[in-house]
């Protein structure tokens, strides 16, 4: 993206058809370029809170002006961004954390809240924000913002307003959500008409699901067989999965699991059991087999995966902490488990789901009830821990 902002791409399929992964894809690709990619991610549980993906987004931006701190452009991107915001700095940096790492300590301030058309002014500041950001970056800045499905009416307004201003150059907004979700008369689609409607270009990326061939190559892949070999293997997966990628991975993982496909040290190759998988009960959507999947890990595993998928997708390890030390739980060496199980990802001191089809299969093997009680301990929990520091 390197023309006027007169792009908005929009990635749609089904629950686990590969989204996220051709963003990733994609993301290698603009930094191997010399690109910035930016990303947040929009949660089912956090439909309330105004700009969650979009302040991720732009906090991780901050980091990386911090990191190339040395170079012309950024003390030039950081300069403006102190003289344009001024006194109104403190009230971004609220939604914005980590511009306390350009700005500095702010003083405090009254609560954006307590302003009238709050929203209408911190949309005019995240504007503002990206037309410097945009305009002064020598490189091109991509922002992805995945499950759009479950963007809040402010990050709706935000990215609308972004799109038809189109005066922010070099900065391309790229999306993720799973149409078959949402109705036709979902926000989103009414922002991508209101810009083409413009005259604008709003690209609609479908993502489909495997078919026969491309399933039996990724299994011939995987087990370093050739394509003849595997065909009939591929061909049962591939009508089980209906060629979802995610089916497709938990269940190769559950059929290795139960010896069902072993590596066969005589024969010094992968070999499986045909009629055992022709005969297996598979449900028919990921959800229930990922429910079935998470049911098979022991109690305290179960639990603690519980406990994670109130906080949504992902969770910082210094809330387990205080999970831990403030409801007497014992949750690191379950959650190691499920790590290593593939249920979850640990990377820069966060546990993540894999997938949000997992955080949704165990928050929704808990009752209403038991949902309530939970987020409730864990509030005042968390609560607790703020006023003693």
């Amino acid at each position: 993206p390197t023309s006027q902002n007169d792009e908005f791409v929009v990635i749609v399929g089904s629950s686990g058809v590969g989204k996220t992964t051709l963003a990733n894809r994609f993301e290698k690709f603009v930094t191997d370029t010399g690109g910035i990619f930016i990303s947040g991610k929009f949660d089912q549980l956090k439909q309330s809170v105004p700009f969650p993906a979009i302040s991720c987004a732009f906090n991780e931006y901050c980091n990386f002006l911090v990191s190339d701190v040395g170079s012309r452009e950024s003390v030039e991107i950081a300069t403006t961004l102190r003289e344009s915001f001024g006194p109104d700095a403190c009230y971004l940096a609220k939604l914005i954390p980590n511009l306390s790492m350009i700005f500095g300590d702010f003083d405090d301030c009254d609560d954006v809240n307590d302003c009238v058309n709050a929203e209408k002014r911190l949309q005019y500041l995240l504007c503002r924000f990206v037309e410097i950001i945009s305009s002064f970056s020598p490189h091109p800045i991509v922002l992805f913002l995945d499950d759009l499905q479950w963007a809040d009416k402010a990050s709706i307004n935000l990215l609308s307003q972004l799109l038809v201003e189109s005066r922010f150059s070099r900065f391309l907004i790229v999306g993720a959500c799973r149409d078959d979700e949402m109705g036709h008369d979902h926000p989103i689609w009414h922002m991508v008409s209101t810009v083409r409607n413009l005259g604008m270009k709003a690209m609609i990326v479908k993502t489909s699901l495997l078919d026969k061939t491309t399933m039996n190559a990724m299994i011939s892949d995987i087990l370093c067989l050739s394509p003849r070999v595997t065909r009939s293997l591929s061909d049962i997966v591939h009508h089980k999965t209906k060629g979802n990628p995610l089916f497709f991975s938990r269940l190769m993982i559950s059929l290795n699991k139960e010896g069902v496909v072993q590596f066969s040290l005589s024969r010094r190759r992968w070999v499986w059991d045909e009629e055992k998988i022709l005969s297996r009960k598979v449900p028919d959507d990921v959800a229930k087999l990922l429910t079935g999947a998470i049911c098979q890990l022991s109690p305290d595993v179960q639990a603690g995966l519980c406990a994670l998928s109130c906080f949504g997708a992902s969770v910082d390890v210094s809330i387990v902490e205080i999970l831990e030390r403030y409801l007497d739980l014992q949750l690191k060496s379950s959650l190691e488990v499920a790590v290593k199980e593939c249920f979850l990802d640990k990377i820069n001191g966060r546990y993540t789901f894999s997938h949000d089809r997992v955080q949704e299969a165990t928050y929704n093997m808990m009752s209403t009830k038991e949902r309530a009680m939970r987020h409730s301990q864990y509030g005042v929990a968390i609560y607790s821990d703020a006023i003693q520091s």
